[in-house]
């Protein structure tokens, strides 16, 4: 340990703890930002990934004692199911799905003995199985094929099934143990593509387990089941860039991303891949969890996944769905002086749309009501009421009266004369407020064309909360203040406004805010040709 020598001069004993401090500080970011990204593992030879299950679905038996069950536990990995006290024994006598096996180019099926799938059929004869009151037939745990016990199958070699496209086999998984003692894990530490399976685009899963009441939770499962296990990132316990390892560790092969969450989750994810900086961008697709999700709906996705659909009718949707560009935007914040002092700028990234006003101002409202009481906020339902209720408020309050006065707006350079206005909102998509088509209106005008991966940006106004209320219900058109590819906002000094960039809000103090082109990316945009 570096020890500072006792000095007479008690200001240049503090000078020098505080160069000390800082060079620390330096020596310490220089070494996280070099520092390589790490997607930790589970050690599957401590045991299966169990979930307890409080009634089954189905019929369901036991792996180990092979009796019929009511409750138990389901590993999410390998798809067993065992009573309580039976789990222990299953750690012991069943290995999990493996997720990795090095030194192979391929590799045989892995059985699971019991509890098929309803409707399943033998691919040996095509006759239905698993059908018997009891333990019987099996499934491979890779490419899900289910076969009686007393079909002999001639070729045990696992092709990995109809989305063999999607996964990472455990033979292409390489794994290291890293990090300092006590706290070792294991770590994906090289990825290698499978020679036998053509037009391979591996999947990566990222899910918010408590989106959609919960519904992440259940998705990160499924999807552990089908998948290689490494390829499912739970954004709980993993950042997103964590999970993007995998595509950097495949630089010349294109991943596909798949977003379980709302679209504050979607803009994490692009977010962490602004940082990443891959050599070859990934697809991204969606399915959507959160409240309003207009970034999905815009991209053919929905307006929000309950479970109506099954887990191969989403992989089938994610195989066929097309690539389209879209545009992201940077909401750049300069600060107006203070005492002589300017706080450091602000830089933030725009996927949906930005506004101030009384849009802003209900996000903001629900926004604080939400951190004070989570319990309030549990379903899209009650969210929507809640907008509803900020919004009803504020058509009596009136908060961002004379927002015209207080703000310059500028669309490439020049200058827009506002009217009477309490909201203003800049829009990359077609989508606002859960699912309305803000710059089309009623329809029943003709005005300019609008899209994602144009370049261009549209603005329009509100007159109050109540007009925001009619525009939302399509009674009444917005005004459309333009079109513009840099978008320049000026609050004036003394002015304090509510402001959001993608259902982020926050109130602003007098600032230039400019909104200008970023990058763009590639989505994917579920295909209208396909069913």
């Amino acid at each position: 340990m570096f020890l500072i020598p006792e000095l007479s001069s008690e200001p240049f004993q503090i000078f020098l703890w505080i160069a000390y401090i800082f060079a620390v500080t330096v020596v310490v970011t220089v070494l996280r930002s070099r520092r390589k990204l790490d997607l930790p593992v589970r050690d599957v030879t401590k045991g299966h990934r169990w979930y307890e299950v409080e009634i089954f679905p189905r019929p369901t038996f036991c792996s180990v004692c092979e009796e019929h069950i009511m409750e138990g536990a389901h590993c999410d990995s390998c798809g067993i199911c065992t009573d309580e006290d039976c789990v222990h024994a299953a750690n012991k006598l069943f290995p999990c799905k493996r997720l990795s096996l090095p030194g192979r180019t391929s590799m045989d099926h892995v059985w699971a003995r019991g509890n098929l799938p309803l409707c399943s059929v033998c691919f040996v004869c095509g006759v239905q199985c698993g059908g018997n009151p009891s333990l019987c037939d099996r499934r491979c745990i890779w490419c899900q094929r289910t076969v009686h016990d007393c079909c002999a199958v001639e070729d045990n070699r696992c092709d990995f099934g109809h989305y063999r496209s999607m996964i990472i086999p455990p033979y292409s998984v390489g794994l290291q143990l890293v990090g300092i003692r006590g706290r070792r894990h294991l770590s994906v530490s090289k990825l290698h593509p499978p020679v036998r399976i053509s037009n391979w685009s591996p999947l990566i899963v990222f899910a918010n387990p408590s989106s959609g009441n919960n519904m992440g939770e259940h998705l990160l499962r499924e999807f552990r089941e089908v998948l290689n296990p490494i390829q499912v990132i739970d954004l709980h316990s993993l950042s997103p860039a964590a999970g993007l390892e995998l595509c950097r560790l495949l630089p010349t092969y294109k991943c596909r991303l798949l977003v379980c969450g709302g679209d504050g989750t979607v803009g994490w994810v692009l977010g962490a891949l602004d940082r990443v900086k891959l050599q070859n961008q990934p697809l991204i697709g969606v399915l959507p969890l959160g409240t309003g999700n207009d970034l999905a709906r815009v991209q053919g996705w929905g307006e929000g996944f309950v479970g109506e659909k099954s887990l191969d009718e989403i992989l089938t949707d994610i195989a066929h769905a097309e690539v389209t560009p879209f545009d992201r935007w940077t909401v750049s914040i300069i600060h107006q002086r203070h005492f002589g002092i300017r706080r450091p700028a602000k830089v933030l990234a725009m996927n949906n749309y930005f506004s101030m006003g009384c849009d802003a101002l209900v996000a903001l409202n629900f926004h604080r009501q939400r951190q004070t009481r989570p319990e309030l906020f549990t379903s899209r339902l009650f969210n929507k009421f809640w907008y509803f209720s900020y919004g009803a408020i504020d058509v009596l309050e009136q908060a961002c009266v004379d927002l015209h006065e207080r703000v310059k707006l500028e669309l490439d350079g020049r200058p827009v004369n506002l009217p009477e206005l309490e909201g203003i909102v800049v829009l990359n998509i077609s989508s606002w407020a859960g699912g309305f088509n803000l710059w089309s209106g009623t329809g029943e005008e003709d005005v300019p064309p609008a899209s994602f991966n144009d370049g261009i940006l549209e603005v329009v106004g509100l007159h109050s909360s109540f007009h925001m209320g009619q525009v939302r219900i399509a009674m009444a058109d917005p005004i459309r203040l333009g079109q513009a590819r840099v978008v320049k906002l000026t609050l004036q000094k003394g002015t304090k406004m509510p402001v959001q960039v993608d259902g982020e809000p926050w109130e602003q103090g007098s600032a230039t805010i400019t909104i200008s082109l970023r990058n763009r990316v590639n989505m994917l945009k579920k295909s209208e040709h396909h069913e």
